[in-house]
């Protein structure tokens, strides 16, 4: 069960890194629960969110630590729970009037893929934050972030939302960081994914493809070679939580589930 330990670890990792990339965020990260105050007052992934990091914690007291974190029953806040360790958390979400936001799939892969053929002109671009001065934003991050923000925009994710994610471009540009860019020429890209990192087990964040781009294979292309390059970097696997629309296009990369993740609302 170890490696699907690590997967579902893996937004606590993710979150560590994400907050220092928005400004003014805060994070309690002790104590058995991860809690992470973002830019914006607004439930969301890596925005203001609770997981519970000790599944021996009484689902009671991890509650009552974030209302006290969050500044009670009027802050808004994310719970996050998993499947396989978090079903008395989530009982007591639901009874005490949280709603359902999302119910992902925990995917891995732990081998290489093949990398599908990308029809001319597009090519792919490699961005490692390990090759770049600390502390200096690079050149492709703004591109990364409005595609993200244009991608997103059409599944439900307010496009101003999106940079308050990235606020603190500067620590964006780190060693835990790649982006793979899919663009023609030097336009902005038109589908992006970033992977982090983290030692044993890496992750992938933030795959998205404009619209007006989709069903060409970009976000496939993105993803495999993101995947590969922390296989290569020595990740024993990759981890995601695969969207309604991105789950079927994993599957057929050869991304297997090993969990469910809940988002829920206060």
């Amino acid at each position: 069960m170890y490696l699907e330990d690590l997967a579902d670890q893996h937004l606590a990792w993710a979150t560590r890194l994400a907050h220092r990339w928005q400004i003014g965020a805060r994070l309690q990260d002790h104590g058995g629960v991860q809690l992470h105050q973002g830019a914006l007052p607004i439930p969301a992934p890596f925005m203001n969110t609770m997981i519970r990091l000790d599944p021996t914690l009484a689902a009671a007291d991890a509650l009552a630590e974030a209302r006290k974190f969050f500044g009670g029953h009027s802050s808004p806040f994310a719970p996050i729970t998993f499947s396989r360790s978090d079903a008395d958390l989530a009982a007591l979400l639901q009874a005490q009037g949280f709603q359902l936001q999302a119910d992902l799939a925990v995917m891995v892969a732990d081998r290489p893929m093949q990398a599908p053929a990308l029809a001319a002109p597009w090519h792919l671009e490699l961005f490692e934050g390990r090759q770049c001065k600390p502390g200096e934003p690079h050149a492709t991050l703004p591109g990364f972030v409005d595609c993200c923000a244009e991608a997103y925009a059409s599944l439900g994710l307010p496009a101003f939302m999106t940079p308050h994610f990235f606020g603190q471009a500067a620590a964006v540009t780190c060693p835990e960081v790649s982006l793979v860019l899919a663009r023609t020429g030097d336009a902005s890209p038109a589908a992006v994914a970033m992977v982090l990192h983290t030692g044993e087990m890496a992750g992938l964040y933030w795959v998205a493809t404009r619209e007006a781009a989709r069903g060409q294979g970009l976000a496939a292309a993105c993803t495999v070679a993101a995947t590969n390059l922390a296989l290569e970097r020595g990740a024993r696997a990759v981890a995601l939580q695969a969207s309604p629309m991105g789950d079927p296009v994993y599957r057929r990369l050869g991304w297997r589930e090993t969990g469910r993740i809940q988002r829920w609302s206060s």
